[in-house]
């Protein structure tokens, strides 16, 4: 089982056989309060060392923000992302690392050291806690930041099942929100 539990800013990770997740939970209850969250996972196997869900990368040639903005866009295809500048931070500041985490980040990015943080989507708190620590924060939502991958996933199956099945990308597949100006939504 694996356990996490967040206090205030304080984050508890454990990994734990079935048979120490009742004790486990006990004992965090015992210093929790009502409004803080424990998510308990069940894993098949074991994490590896320097594998999971984000990344985090030294850049080789630093960026401003407003450069990563623009890259971030076209890469994947939008007109617009939400930005939160860290504290202390202008759009002209240079990021030298990053986090990325696809999807909801927000967890996953939490307490990593990083000029900028990009993923799908963060909960205010998270992002204020970013900002905070004077991390920079773009955020594309969940499904945007996902499907810029589907295109290189496609490639990698078709190598893998060597043309013995079609594999497509929908193309009417698109992130479920939408922004909406005047009250009008436009598809």
């Amino acid at each position: 089982m694996y356990l996490k539990s967040q206090f205030l800013r304080l984050r508890a990770e454990t990994n734990c056989p079935d048979s120490g997740l009742t004790p486990s939970v006990q004992t965090l209850l015992q210093h929790a309060t009502p409004s803080q969250s424990l998510s308990i996972l069940q894993v098949k196997k074991r994490p590896l060392p320097g594998y999971g869900q984000g990344r985090q990368s030294v850049l080789d040639e630093p960026v401003t923000v407003a450069a990563a903005i623009q890259r971030m866009k076209s890469h994947l295809g939008l007109n617009q992302l939400r930005l939160a500048l860290g504290a202390q931070q202008t759009l002209e500041s240079i990021v030298s690392t990053v986090a990325v985490c696809a999807g909801s980040g927000g967890s996953v990015l939490n307490g990593v050291k990083a000029d900028l943080y990009i993923t799908g989507e963060m909960s205010h708190h998270e992002v204020l806690d970013s900002v905070a620590a004077g991390a920079n924060v773009i955020l594309s939502d969940h499904s945007n930041s996902e499907r810029g991958f589907l295109a290189v996933f496609k490639k990698r199956l078709e190598g893998h099942l060597s043309n013995s099945v079609t594999v497509a990308l929908s193309r009417a597949d698109r992130d479920p929100l939408e922004v909406v100006r005047d009250s009008v939504m436009h598809r």
